[in-house]
């Protein structure tokens, strides 16, 4: 019979940087959940969950692209994120453009260019 040997003792210099960390957990907080497949986005001071991009009414995509951002929201997102968080928030508009962004980084689909905003 073996014995399983022991860890090696660790030192600080092994120990990973508190930003290294703090970036993974950001990294898999932006990752799809595997169990429901949504993804966790970033919306104004917390964050809500969004449905995979194939699980979308087509609905959702007219109302994207005629500026209906907050009947988009309501078909994005999971399950009651819409009315406990993007409904009380009541985004701004650079709010939402933040969110579109963030968005577009965890689903690699550029859905802003899709929405015609002024510029200035």
């Amino acid at each position: 019979m073996t014995t399983p040997e022991a860890a090696p003792a660790t030192t600080d210099g092994d120990k990973p940087d508190t930003a290294d960390l703090d970036a993974l957990r950001a990294e898999v907080g932006a990752e799809p959940d595997a169990a429901d497949d949504t993804a966790i986005v970033p919306l104004a001071d917390t964050a809500v969950r969004v449905k995979h991009f194939l699980d979308w009414p087509a609905s959702a995509d007219d109302d994207l692209a005629l500026g209906r951002i907050t009947a988009w929201a309501g078909k994005i997102l999971a399950e009651d994120d819409f009315a406990k968080v993007w409904a009380k928030t009541d985004p701004t508009n650079r709010q939402v453009i933040a969110f579109m962004a963030d968005l577009e980084k965890v689903t690699g689909i550029p859905f802003a260019s899709r929405l015609v905003l002024p510029t200035s």
